[in-house]
């Protein structure tokens, strides 16, 4: 059942919204704030924004060392919000939105769908089939969750799943997306068994997935995705994240070019 501290009325209470309709969250005594990293997808010979991952924690980022477990719950739901809410301040319309997302606390989001006024649905371009929730490692479902997992998919909502490294694939979300872990991606472009990421990749691709990859910080490293056939791309190399209010520009760039700059794509509008 749904706890009192997570239902949309009392999130609502933790929001604040300063003037330049900015929102950001109280949970105890510390301060959340988001931040948004483009995704792009390959449009022939160009790279372009398709998507956002939302980023939300709390300032300073080790403010919960000492939260308590019911404040970080709370926290992870507040975060959803804020992101889904300061979705329409990034300047581009039509963009996936990626959240994180634990099994355990997936039926924590359905309250912001159902509740426009609380996620801000009412005041963005985003709807629940522009919402991917990236679920990492796997735990035995409950009935909860299985029915959870379900009304999210009924109302749109794609799932994606985490691969690499300590992040085993779960088998209970039935994913349209496989986002591949940034740190177990960068271990693989440095390793001869780099040249095994397509064969990886297009086993994805035949059971009807696309894959994200997360991490690339150079040149080489989008090259390899690129020849892996990838089919988003996401890391500091292409654009850094910023700050809920930044305005990001969607023109598409050329790939040749951004290979042979060795420069990170600037996305400020």
């Amino acid at each position: 059942m749904m706890q009192d501290h997570y239902l949309p009325a009392v999130i609502d209470q933790a929001i604040r919204v300063d003037e330049l309709d900015i929102a950001t969250g109280i949970v105890g005594g510390f301060r959340m704030a988001c931040a948004y990293q483009p995704i792009f997808s390959r449009y022939s010979n160009f790279l372009r924004p398709s998507g956002l991952a939302g980023i939300a924690g709390p300032v300073p980022a080790d403010a919960f060392a000492a939260a308590t477990v019911q404040d970080a719950d709370f926290a992870a739901i507040l975060g959803m919000a804020l992101l889904i809410r300061n979705y329409g301040h990034t300047g581009i319309a039509g963009l996936d939105l990626h959240v994180s997302c634990s099994l355990d606390r997936i039926a924590n989001l359905l309250p912001l769908l159902d509740s426009p006024s609380t996620a801000g649905w009412e005041d963005v371009a985003l709807g629940p089939e522009k919402l991917v929730c990236e679920i990492a490692g796997d735990a035995e479902p409950s009935c909860e969750i299985l029915d959870a997992l379900e009304e999210l998919s009924w109302k749109g909502v794609r799932m994606a799943c985490v691969f690499g490294g300590a992040q085993p694939l779960t088998t209970t979300v039935d994913a349209d997306v496989i986002r591949l872990e940034r740190a177990w991606f960068r271990k693989i472009c440095a390793e001869p068994t780099a040249r095994l990421l397509g064969s990886m990749i297009s086993v994805w691709h035949s059971r009807g997935l696309k894959v994200l990859v997360d991490g690339i910080g150079t040149a080489a490293q989008l090259r390899i995705a690129l020849d892996a056939n990838a089919d988003h791309f996401q890391g500091d190399f292409l654009a850094s994240a910023a700050p809920a209010g930044a305005i990001f520009d969607d023109r598409p760039v050329p790939i040749s070019a951004i290979l042979d700059d060795g420069k990170a794509i600037s996305l400020r509008g």
